[in-house]
């Protein structure tokens, strides 16, 4: 499809395109958004595609404000990451996004030699949505914007109607609608409910006896290794050798845990999460699986680690028929910018993430968008817990971030997370916080649904001493 585009190129300088692969576009929607805002570009069009509805039937008559189902491969993956985070980087002051959704992109020649695909758009009608998302002056919010590019015709899969944006605020007219393709009997309706046709497929649970923790050689891992070691037979995977860890005694921060060396039953692997193949096999043999890894402030790696090491993870688990993935990641509601949360209260974990472009919530929340994807898709099992601050009771007090929590409470939250009965739904967020009063984050979900409840509550951190 974006080959198919590439003759406009001399034309579109302003144009950002979603990549075509993984690999490529595990960070170039976030970085081109902020080359474009740093070069002062004006406007950029994000190629996106309509297969995110594939799993709709033909008669509901999706539109823009519709939520897209993604499947959990490769295309539809790099497709609607792209979406999120050209979104999120748009909501903190880069050049508008005018995301285009196209059907699959066909000429005369090619849909004259293979059959009817009511997801064809032709490539002429592609190509005035694009001429026109440069030429109209486009109304609306002036961050993002999404337009559906499909064929003319009612026997289109996504159709364009006058109630659309697409042609009421675009001026998208599509010519093409492929009649003389057309079967001679028009499809029958899908009679299932909407709720039947979103069902996962189902995946059988089993019991938990083995666990691979990736990211082992951190300061979590340290503590939710001593908190497993009893109960479970632990494969501890780090990019690092954890031997080396543990004998160059560098803590990343005052007071944080370092790991020690476990005896057998436990082993050790080196595993970079970002090479599948080695995910893979550190996941062959496992009943679960906690993801712990993270990269920071590099801006490629960080992509890499934290959103395609998540797909990688999730990848191994489907492959090895391992349901109960705990993922873990950031405070994606603490980020402020733009529509944030910083005057709100009691701001619920379920509320809508703000990780807007900062690289490390950014690169993570799109990790944990590919596990819900994953896991609504084949009926997985994903808690996700997500952390602020950690910090060391035994420390001198000092000033404590509204949202955090004990190093072992950390681990005492992954272990309900590991060993909860069921989850109301296949993915579920919950926050990881300590009780405290200034009352702007609810742990409420984690308490209700994991029924862990922190012990260390932190009271000289957030009170002055006395006298």
């Amino acid at each position: 499809m974006i080959c198919a585009i590439r003759p406009w190129w001399h034309l579109l300088c302003k144009v950002l395109t979603a990549s075509c692969t993984l690999r490529q576009s595990a960070h170039p929607p976030h970085r081109r958004a902020n080359a474009a805002r740093a070069a002062g570009v004006s406007q950029v069009i994000l190629a996106s595609t309509l297969d995110l509805f594939e799993r709709l039937p033909a008669h509901w008559r999706v539109d823009e404000r519709w939520r897209p189902r993604p499947l959990p491969n490769t295309a539809q993956l790099c497709a609607w990451l792209a979406e999120l985070s050209a979104r999120e980087c748009a909501r903190v002051g880069s050049p508008p996004v005018t995301c285009l959704r196209f059907g699959r992109l066909v000429n005369d020649e090619q849909a004259a030699m293979q059959p009817y695909d009511p997801s064809w758009l032709h490539l002429e009608d592609a190509l005035q949505a694009v001429r026109r998302a440069l030429e109209v002056d486009l109304p609306g919010s002036p961050g993002w914007r999404i337009y559906h590019i499909a064929a003319a015709g009612t026997r289109a899969k996504v159709r364009v109607t006058p109630q659309t944006s697409g042609q009421a605020d675009l001026g998208y007219e599509p010519v093409h609608d492929f009649r003389a393709r057309w079967p001679l009997q028009a499809p029958s309706q899908d009679g299932r409910s909407w709720e039947a046709v979103l069902a996962p497929q189902p995946m059988r649970s089993r019991p938990i006896r083995k666990v691979v923790i990736f990211g082992a050689g951190g300061p979590v891992g340290a503590v939710t290794a001593q908190e497993l070691a009893s109960s479970y037979t632990l494969r501890l995977a780090d990019v690092r050798p954890i031997p080396e860890i543990i004998a160059e005694g560098k803590p990343q921060m005052p007071g944080a845990p370092l790991p020690s060396m476990l005896g057998a039953p436990h082993e050790y692997r080196i595993v970079d999460v970002r090479e599948p193949q080695q995910v893979m096999a550190a996941c062959e043999g496992m009943d679960a699986i906690i993801n712990l890894t993270v990269v920071r402030h590099d801006p490629v790696d960080a992509f890499r680690v934290n959103t395609l090491g998540a797909i990688n993870i999730m990848r191994a688990a489907l492959a090895h028929g391992i349901r109960r993935v705990v993922q873990t990641g950031p405070l994606v509601e603490g980020t402020p910018g733009p529509g944030d949360y910083s005057w709100d209260y009691d701001v619920h974990v379920d509320a809508p993430a703000r990780p807007y472009d900062q690289l490390y919530i950014h690169s993570k929340y799109l990790g944990q968008e590919a596990c819900r994807v994953f896991a609504d898709h084949y009926g997985l099992e994903v808690p996700v817990l997500l952390f602020g601050a950690f910090v060391n009771p035994r420390q001198p007090g000092g000033t404590l971030y509204v949202f955090a929590v004990s190093w072992e409470d950390s681990a005492r939250a992954i272990r309900r997370a590991l060993e909860v009965p069921a989850l109301p739904a296949p993915c579920e967020l919950f926050n990881v916080t300590t009780d405290l009063p200034q009352g702007r984050f609810s742990n409420g979900k984690t308490k209700l649904m994991l029924g862990w409840v922190p012990r260390d509550r932190l009271e000289h951190y957030w009170s002055d001493p006395a006298g």
